[in-house]
């Protein structure tokens, strides 16, 4: 897949942060786009932040949809998979870029809160690829991109559980590059160190952090963008763990 005008992704957190800016990313190079979120009022803002690809009208324009349920959950999963049928769309991409952030201490950390972090950033991408995988395998053809952390190998402060679930994801990754190479579908995962979001605005200040870094800076959401959009559209990227942190791994 070495262009993305006529494909169809399914993105999910896709309101915001680095899921909505591979939606902009993919949906300005042609795309349509299937974002998946919690908050239906959130979707509808990020649907309009869509950009035409130049040179497009609004009638030639790939459509794009929105889907709010709590990706956890495999009740969302079959109620888009059946709308997809009946829309008789294929599924080109998978993202798999929901998440939810961890700041406590292990011993300090709520049951409630453990559990939502799990659900939604571990079993959430295994629920996604699950559910797509299938409708790959019928199409024999296809490309995932899950997006874990750099704290899925190196150490973060009061994030353990966090860490464990973006772990998790690449374990995932590793073992369905495996499973599902044969059948004509990609599948790779993107190690995100510190990125300017709305979920490290309480630490993306902070210059001590900064200075760690190599490139001393933060990457931005249209840096991972970019990144995702490369891993799509390389025919011959498959089980490509691709970390994207400024060097901060080296250190």
């Amino acid at each position: 897949m070495r262009s993305l005008a006529g494909a169809h992704a399914i993105v999910t957190g896709g309101s915001r942060g680095i899921g909505l800016a591979i939606a902009k990313h993919f949906a300005a190079e042609g795309a349509s786009i299937s974002l998946v979120g919690r908050d239906e009022a959130r979707l509808q803002t990020a649907l309009q932040s869509l950009d035409l690809k130049p040179g497009l009208t609004l009638h030639s324009a790939p459509k794009h949809a929105t889907y709010a349920f709590d990706v956890g959950k495999t009740s969302g999963w079959q109620s888009l998979m059946s709308q997809i049928k009946s829309n008789k769309q294929n599924v080109d991409i998978l993202i798999n870029a929901a998440g939810i952030t961890q700041n406590s201490f292990l011993f300090n950390s709520a049951t409630t809160d453990m559990r939502a972090i799990l659900n939604t950033n571990l079993e959430g991408t295994v629920h996604g690829c699950q559910f797509v995988i299938q409708k790959m395998m019928k199409q024999k053809s296809g490309c995932i991109v899950n997006v874990s952390s750099l704290l899925a190998t190196h150490a973060g402060r009061g994030a353990s559980v966090y860490a464990a679930s973006k772990a998790g994801i690449v374990g995932l990754t590793r073992a369905l590059a495996w499973e599902v190479g044969r059948f004509g579908i990609r599948i790779n995962v993107i190690l995100p160190g510190y990125i300017e979001t709305e979920m490290t605005a309480s630490i993306a200040k902070s210059d001590s952090l900064e200075s760690l870094i190599p490139l001393g800076r933060l990457g931005s959401v249209e840096e991972v963008a970019d990144a995702a959009a490369f891993l799509v559209k390389n025919p011959y990227a498959h089980n490509t763990v691709l970390n994207l942190d400024g060097g901060l791994s080296a250190t």
